[in-house]
């Protein structure tokens, strides 16, 4: 097993030395004869295509100031990827389970990698990292953080949040401990007029692109605006939703933040104390969206690359569903270089969503369609190296 320096300079080089294959694998999205309420985040493989060439953005080690606004942006430039189709928007989660492991989550301080939208909030409240990304294929989950950091930027606490978040313009209130029922009333209970959202937006987008110094192409702006549009009309109600519908119901962004863990843990609106740490993580440029491929040769090459020069381990992986997506033989190959090339030590942990597609988990609660568990790298590495994986099923079975 090569070291993790070693590993990253393979990496780097045969990034330097080889496009990466393009291929797709994409499937239609599996009929349930049930009734489903839930599907997982990612419900068609990736394809591999080559990103484009972008350096490394300069930073201090061992973060003993924040990120400027140049370095964040310089990351979210350079880290990241080509974007790439995907048959679903995914503004919001789809995963009820997501919340069956955080009662053994704790603050590990380090870094944090996830994917999709609003629940890495809830992982990264629960581990306290000292920087995040959150790592993803389309271009528009990326620019889906934007909007949420700018959001984190203009609200003061989680009731302005929320407003800003279905396009309310509010200045409200809040106790310390306010119930997350009475955050999300004072919130959202109101529906912002046409005139209030526009308003909200061009805030949002001045901060992107002014204070953050972000170039948007007119692609870009459509996006955000079609993306916080989606969260203005429906507020609450919002649901994930396929382009082409299944006629399957899932779980509101009401729903997904009123869960509660078996052990009385809820989402990153739950807490006031939750909500001031993502806050000022936000305002530190700590977390950083990134388009990239799981198996591509640029974005987790980078982020690692990263990582060991601020001397950062990473303290959970959240992969969702995506590794379902990845089993091709070639594909799995790049995926394993690219956890390998990653900094960790003996508490890392990936964080997973297994979707029942008619065969049930055996850690499956009641309830839901999907079930979220937890493997330590260190497992996955020497079952790897043993005999590898050949199934999502297989992965999923063995913690």
């Amino acid at each position: 097993m090569f070291s993790t320096s070693q590993r990253l300079s393979l990496i780097l080089a045969s990034a330097l030395l080889a496009s990466a294959c393009s291929r797709s694998h994409e499937s239609p999205p599996a009929t349930i004869p049930d009734g489903s309420t839930v599907s997982s985040a990612h419900e068609a493989e990736h394809p591999v295509t080559p990103a484009p060439s972008a350096s490394v953005a300069a930073a201090e080690p061992a973060l003993p100031t924040p990120p400027s606004p140049e370095q964040f942006t310089a990351q979210f430039v350079g880290f990241s990827e080509a974007d790439r189709y995907f048959f679903s928007d995914n503004y919001i989660s789809n995963e009820t389970s997501y919340l069956q492991v955080v009662d053994q989550l704790e603050p590990t301080g380090e870094a944090y990698i996830g994917v999709g939208p609003e629940q890495n909030f809830t992982y990264i409240a629960r581990l306290r990292p000292e920087v995040a990304y959150i790592v993803d294929i389309r271009r528009g989950n990326a620019l889906l953080h934007l909007l949420y950091k700018a959001i984190f930027h203009e609200a003061k606490n989680r009731s302005e949040f929320v407003a800003r978040l279905v396009g309310r313009q509010a200045s409200l209130e809040e106790s310390p401990d306010a119930s997350l029922e009475q955050v999300l009333d004072a919130g959202a209970s109101t529906a912002a007029t046409a005139e209030e959202f526009e308003q909200v937006h061009r805030v949002l987008l001045k901060y992107i692109q002014g204070d953050l110094g972000v170039r948007l192409s007119s692609k870009d702006k459509e996006t955000l605006r079609d993306t916080h549009s989606a969260f203005f009309k429906q507020r609450l109600d919002l649901r994930f939703e396929l382009h082409q519908k299944n006629g399957r119901h899932y779980p509101s962004l009401r729903e997904l933040l009123e869960a509660k863990s078996a052990g009385g843990n809820g989402s990153f609106l739950s807490r006031a104390a939750d909500f001031a740490f993502l806050r000022e993580l936000q305002e530190q440029h700590r977390i950083v969206p990134v388009v990239g491929d799981f198996a591509g040769d640029e974005a987790l090459a980078k982020i690692a690359a990263e990582l060991e020069h601020r001397k950062l381990k990473v303290s959970a992986f959240y992969t969702s569903n995506v590794e379902q997506y990845l089993m091709e033989p070639e594909t799995w190959k790049r995926w394993v270089r690219n956890v390998e090339a990653l900094p960790t030590d003996e508490r890392s942990i990936f964080i997973r969503c297994y979707l029942d597609q008619g065969r049930r988990h055996p850690k499956q609660l009641k309830g839901h369609r999907t079930a979220t568990l937890t493997q330590s790298f260190a497992h996955f590495e020497a079952a790897q190296s043993k005999h590898g994986y050949k199934t999502f099923w297989q992965l999923v079975n063995d913690d």
